[in-house]
């Protein structure tokens, strides 16, 4: 009888409940998007994740997608406070018009996260088919994601330590020729690149990473006679345990953290992994002040 048991998964621990948060971009229109999921479970835990990736909201609304992005933040906002307050969406009402707040299921998992992606995982196919549609190699989406990764770090260091400022995007000749070679933060004895790694388009932010790789180890290799003593590269992903990951775009992302931390190694340049601007922000200033 024990060996038939093993045989099956064991009883999920965890249970609660969960429901969708969609938006109508055109109120009236009747269209609408799953924009947030909501997981409520026992011993007081919740939480609210937004259900459609930033990436994909600029693909959608282009030059709109701030103010889209804006919107779903407020909507996140009060859920999140009406949840703390009361424990249920049942009498909340939503700050702006065009919300309609999804059925109530019950669910069960092994932690809240679980509960969340099986919200993710039936109400928003926006998020699971954005990470797993292929695309061309040919796409220049990352470049522009990871220079909106290095001004939100810039700007997170202008209001914690603005002394540091002046050390963004420093400009060096590293060789013979009179090209400059931009930094991300040269700052004494350490300088480090940002990078970006876009679950929705792995490839070719890759690319990006390993090309501010590259400026590293030519700097480190230049014939200056002043450089740098520690190097260092720093990665912008979303948490591998993010509910929106399906486990095929996690297991990628993980992979392809461990490959360019491998690389960097190779090369004695250090690599440091954070979850938001404000994560890679503080461990600069951790160093550099």
């Amino acid at each position: 009888m024990n060996t038939l048991e093993e045989l099956f998964p064991s009883k999920p621990t965890f249970s609660g409940t969960w429901q969708t948060l969609y938006l109508e971009p055109i109120v009236g229109s009747g269209e609408r998007i799953s924009v947030a999921v909501v997981a409520i479970g026992k011993n007081n835990q919740y939480r609210i994740l937004q259900a459609i990736r930033s990436e994909l909201l600029e693909c959608l609304y282009g030059a709109q997608s701030r103010n889209m992005q804006s919107l779903i933040d407020w909507l996140i906002e009060s859920a999140s406070k009406e949840i703390k307050a009361n424990r249920s969406l049942s009498e909340w009402t939503a700050p702006f018009d065009g919300i309609k707040v999804g059925k109530l299921y019950p669910a069960a998992g092994d932690d809240i996260e679980g509960i969340l992606k099986q919200a993710i995982r039936f109400t928003a196919s926006l998020s699971t088919l954005a990470l797993d549609a292929d695309r061309d190699d040919h796409d220049f989406q990352p470049k522009r994601y990871s220079e909106q990764w290095a001004t939100s770090i810039f700007d997170e260091i202008k209001t914690i330590n603005p002394h540091l400022s002046n050390c963004f995007k420093k400009r060096l000749k590293i060789s013979e020729s009179n090209v400059l070679t931009t930094f991300g933060f040269l700052k004494d004895t350490y300088v480090s690149n940002f990078g970006l790694l876009v679950p929705t388009r792995l490839s070719t932010s890759l690319s990006n990473v390993k090309a501010k790789l590259f400026d590293l180890e030519a700097l480190k290799k230049s014939p200056s006679l002043v450089k740098p003593l520690k190097y260092e590269i720093i990665i912008g992903t979303p948490s591998l345990s993010d509910p929106t990951l399906t486990d095929k775009s996690a297991k990628n992302l993980r992979e392809t953290i461990d490959m360019v931390t491998e690389v960097a190694a190779s090369e004695s340049i250090d690599l440091f992994r954070a979850e938001n601007a404000r994560e890679a922000a503080m461990h600069i200033i951790e160093i550099a002040a």
